[in-house]
Order: C-alpha cells, then structure tokens, then sequence
C-alpha cells in the first residue's frame, strides 16, 4: 500500500523553533487582501451577485500527478503554472463573477513553483478583495518530494470582504498519527461581503475525499450546522465530494486507475444519502429535477473528472466530466436567477455573453466551475 508520508520517522526531525506542520485552533480570524487602489462598484439594485465555485486544481491544468496514479509527476516549472494560470484567468474574465469560490489554490507551494495564485488572481482579474484560509500547511512533506505546502480555499469578491473565517473542521481518524499531523485539515472559510449597506455571508468549503472512516459525512454535517446558525443572507459553493442524491451512477467510474485499488488514493464508496439535507433544506443552484432522472441528463451536469481527454479512461474513451463533486447553495427567501455548469466552449450562454465562455474547461482543472445568479431577498 502507498502511504501519503511513509517512513516518515526517519525522514523528518522536528525543530522547536519552527514546527513542521500547522494545527489550527477551532476558529481563527486570518487576513484579507486587497487589490492596490480597490474601490467597489456601485450596489445593484436590486441586489443579485454572479457567484461562481471552481476547484482549479493548484494551477495544474491536466499535467497528471503521481497520486491520481494516470502518471508520475510531483512539481511543475514555474513556466507551466503560469502558463495554467492564464487560462484561469482568461475564463474568470469571460465569466466576470462577482463573487468566486475556490478550492485547491496555492500561495507557496512547491508543487507549483511557489506561486500565488491568490495575488495572480486579484492582479488579472476584476476581482478586488481576497480571503484566503490554508488547509494544508507543512513546511516538508518527504512523500514524492512534496516538500513545503500551502493550500487552502480562497474567497474572492469585487466587493469589500469585512471578515475571513476558518473553521476547522474533524480529521481522518483512519490514519496513523505521524501521517495525520503532516496531512490536510479541512476547514469552512467564512467571509463577510460588504455591498452597499448590506452584509452578505460566503462560506468556501472542501471536503475529505478519500477517507475510509466517514469523515467526509461527519464534514458535510458540520457544514449543515454553520449554515443552519448564520444571521446573514448566505451563499455556499465549493467542492463536497459527495454525489447528488438521485445518482445513476455512483461507482465504478473510469477515471480510477487500476493501480488506485488498495492504496490511500482508492476512491471510498460514496454515500448518497449525505447531501439529502442540503437539497432538503437550501437551494441548490441545480436542482435535482433539473439534475435529472438518466445518466444522459445528469452527464449535462457532472463536474469532475481525474483525467482529461488526451487520456484513454477505464471505459476505452478519452477522458470527460463523470461525476457532480462541486455545488452552490443559497437560502430562501433568496432565489437563483440562470444558473449552468461549464463544461465546455458555449455553456454559460447569458452568464458569460451571449454565446457563453470560449475557453475551454476541460484544459484548465480536473473540476469545471459552477455559476449562477444570486438574487438576495432579505
């Protein structure tokens, strides 16, 4: 079996004067940043946000990682992240969200490059103000050569951010402790939007992806319990690695590769059963009627795939979105306006112009973005 950290106990020795790894206390209050000479754009009346959730993949694009196990590479040049960076950049600005979600962004990592990838965003877009809140801190990790990380899930707005938040959310508890420690610490960031006279809640959110001990359905339940106790009108957009409720297809998908089955990167089983509440209870931005009843009509909808299409699948086909990972909710009283996944050149026709994006998403990361008009109603 492949481990994340391996004999990790004589590789690394820990230094008092400077830990190897964060932890994090339950809530922690962390920086926002703010484009030089940011000025916000008048309020719309009446008051509706383009929102927008995108896991971007750490500016990767397609280059395949050795632990998605399709190929063997373990860093990029600081030429190819750039170079992936622009085609983010490019889809941001045919989209113009006001509001975006990310997951899986970097500032100092050197996996890519050391790039950050917050500071690339706020200086080639129109988004102005930034709440980042880190995931995964470690100043060495020996796996693969890791090396230092710094991840996390990132808030961006044209309008001013007053208040970025994380909350920290429950760990593995199927993973021995050296590796729990050098590993990720999913968390909720929180960020309080200022437009016009009004205070607007946004919540990022990234859940544990290949646990075999429930975590991710403890996580799901956490974020249920933030949401249930905000004051504020809110939206909640982000990865949740969990399948819509009515899924055809919940297994078996051919972007696992074979040699996946039986380490720590085998896709657990996934429990449909977990984002019911949320459907129940918020407003999805794609609806389960719309989601629909056949793989045909759900396939419109699905948002990730671990192989692009230079990649022959399982399945003998070139690699394409096979399953919904990435989601925005809202609550009533509010209401969504158009709402699409962008999944290739032409979606998001009236939400990103008349004849929808031009880039191309399946280039650019292993999810697409998710977007939608947020009318605010209260």
């Amino acid at each position: 079996m492949r481990h994340l950290l391996g004999s990790l106990a004589l590789l690394v020795t820990f230094s008092a004067c400077e830990p190897l790894f964060t932890n994090w206390d339950e809530l922690e209050e962390f920086p926002i940043l703010v484009k030089d000479g940011a000025v916000a754009p008048a309020a719309p009346e009446p008051l509706r946000l383009k929102v927008m959730t995108w896991n971007v993949k750490y500016g990767a694009g397609r280059i395949d990682f050795w632990f998605d196990l399709w190929g063997d590479r373990t860093e990029m040049s600081l030429a190819e992240v750039e170079g992936n960076m622009e085609g983010l950049y490019r889809l941001i600005n045919e989209v113009q969200p006001d509001v975006l979600v990310t997951n899986e962004i970097e500032i100092n990592s050197k996996r890519s490059a050391y790039f950050n990838m917050v500071k690339g965003i706020l200086e080639n877009t129109d988004l102005r103000w930034a709440a980042y809140t880190p995931v995964w801190q470690s100043k060495f990790v020996p796996t693969e050569g890791l090396g230092r990380v710094d991840m996390g899930n990132c808030i961006f707005s044209r309008y001013p951010i007053v208040k970025n938040e994380r909350h920290a959310q429950v760990d593995r508890t199927d993973q021995d402790p050296a590796t729990r420690s050098f590993y990720l610490h999913r968390a909720v960031g929180r960020a309080v939007v200022e437009v016009g006279g009004k205070r607007l809640a946004v919540f990022a959110v990234h859940t544990e992806a290949y646990d075999q001990d429930k975590t991710n359905s403890r996580q799901q339940k956490h974020i249920l319990d933030l949401v249930r106790a905000e004051p504020l009108p809110f939206l909640l957009g982000g990865d949740l690695n969990a399948l819509p409720p009515t899924s055809i297809k919940f297994d078996d998908f051919p972007d696992e590769a074979a040699e996946s089955i039986g380490t720590d990167f085998e896709q657990p089983p996934y429990t449909l059963t977990d984002l019911q509440p949320f459907y129940d209870e918020l407003l999805p931005a794609i609806t389960l009627e719309r989601y629909g009843t056949t793989v045909e009509q759900q396939s419109r909808y699905y948002t990730h795939s671990v192989i692009g299409e230079e990649t022959i699948g399982l399945d003998g086909k070139p690699g394409f979105w096979n399953r919904t990972l990435d989601y925005l909710f809202i609550e009533a009283p509010d209401a969504w306006g158009a709402t699409d996944v962008l999944q290739r050149p032409g979606d998001g026709a009236g939400l990103a112009g008349p004849d929808g994006i031009a880039s191309k998403p399946m280039d650019l990361s292993d999810h697409c973005p998710t977007v939608g008009i947020w009318e605010i109603n209260r």
